[in-house]
C-alpha cells in the first residue's frame, strides 16, 4: 500500500510485473509462482529500489 502523499509505481527490473501509478491508500498485489530474487523500482522515482525474496516452504 502507498502510505506516502506522492504517487509511486512498482515495476520489476525484468519487466515481469508492474503497477499503475498508486495514489495515497492504493494497493498493488502480485503473486509470485517461483522462488527467486525479484528486483523492482518506482518508475516515477527510479532511485527508489527494493527486492522481494521468494523461497520454497
Amino acid at each position: 500500500m502507498n502510505d506516502d502523499d506522492t504517487p509511486h509505481t512498482v515495476r520489476a527490473v525484468d519487466g515481469s510485473f508492474h503497477s499503475k501509478a498508486l495514489d495515497t491508500g492504493d494497493r498493488y498485489a502480485f503473486t509470485f509462482t517461483r522462488p527467486g530474487v525479484y528486483s523492482y523500482f518506482c518508475s516515477l522515482h527510479p532511485r527508489m529500489t527494493a527486492k522481494v525474496i521468494v523461497k520454497t516452504p
